[in-house]
């Protein structure tokens, strides 16, 4: 069961339940070239209830709707805007930008745009 939730921004076009190649790492708008770790999403939730209160089958108090809200007009680029997760397990760690997660094996869970 997925428990770490974030918001993918992308120009490629993926399928729910297929995984997001690892991301780059980017300096001053210049792709490095260099693999990170994992797929590079904004932080939302690591709740693993976090589709119910999405769905609105449990009532959410602690926070997640309002950092998927603001996560959704974040100012990143990209055609497509994904919800991702990951079993905590997999792997995860915070990346360089405020909000930013770097989750290893990152799986679309919805297509939002």
């Amino acid at each position: 069961m997925y428990n770490i939730w974030g918001i993918r921004f992308d120009n490629r076009e993926f399928s729910i339940g297929e995984e997001i190649p690892k991301s780059h790492r980017w300096d001053g708008g210049i792709d490095t070239e260099e693999e990170l770790s994992g797929t590079c999403a904004i932080f939302v939730s690591d709740e693993s209830d976090f589709l119910d209160y999405l769905d609105g089958k449990i009532e959410e108090v602690s926070g997640e709707l309002n950092n998927y809200r603001a996560a959704l007009e974040s100012d990143y680029p990209g055609k497509h805007i994904y919800l991702v997760a990951i079993e905590s397990r997999w792997g995860w760690e915070w990346g360089e930008d405020e909000g930013e997660i770097i989750m290893n094996g990152a799986e679309v869970v919805r297509r939002i745009k």
